[in-house]
């Protein structure tokens, strides 16, 4: 068995490919690991359904402290928002309103 791994990272209108992690440069790796461990952050797995039973097997075998889940489809309603995004949000609406208000006031 032969096992392989390729790493193409598109950043700043550059496209490079790398073997491993080791050959990424360590500001790109810095700046790669920075974005990916963040709140919306999601790892996206596609596997046909034995990939998917293989998967969800080898799942199965990891300690119980941290177990991963596997989901079939997108959860919109997982979104977290940050204290500054929800005062955005609700400034934005605040906004519209003040404005709706003023053009519209008889």
């Amino acid at each position: 068995m032969l096992k392989t791994s390729t790493i193409l990272i598109s950043a700043d209108d550059t496209e490079s490919v790398y073997r491993s992690m080791r050959e990424v440069p360590q500001p790109l790796r810095r700046r790669l690991l920075r974005s990916t461990n963040g709140i919306n952050s999601r790892t996206i797995l596609i596997a046909d359904r034995r990939g998917q039973q293989e998967i969800t097997r080898a799942l199965r075998s990891l300690p119980e402290s941290s177990p991963p889940r596997l989901s079939d489809g997108p959860q919109l309603g997982r979104l977290r928002l940050t204290i500054a995004q929800a005062a955005g949000i609700l400034l934005a609406g605040a906004t519209g309103v003040l404005a709706w208000l003023i053009l519209f006031r008889r």
